[in-house]
């Protein structure tokens, strides 16, 4: 459960703001002030949402890429086509 709030933080967050103006349309006499701390609990709660999703952009940003590891054996390659080239030509 615990990786499921981590991982669907956002979306959570989301659902649940989108639920305070419908809880207020279908039960006007709700208090405003309960209104007030619900929306006051979502903004913090959204905060905390984008601290998590910021520090999971952050940590993927010092991961090496699958990429990373291609570019370097194209590099290699083509060193290698060049020097054989090279040894043809001369």
């Amino acid at each position: 459960m615990n990786s499921f709030i981590a991982k669907h933080s956002v979306r959570i967050v989301t659902a649940l703001g989108a639920l305070v103006p419908l809880l207020a349309a279908w039960w006007p006499q709700i208090p405003w002030e309960a209104l007030v701390t619900a929306a006051a609990a979502l903004v913090g709660a959204g905060e905390l949402a984008q601290r998590n999703e910021d520090s999971k952009t952050l940590a993927a940003l010092y991961e090496t890429s699958p990429w990373d590891r291609a570019a370097n054996l194209q590099t290699d390659l083509v060193k290698l086509e060049a020097e054989q080239n090279a040894g043809q030509a001369g």
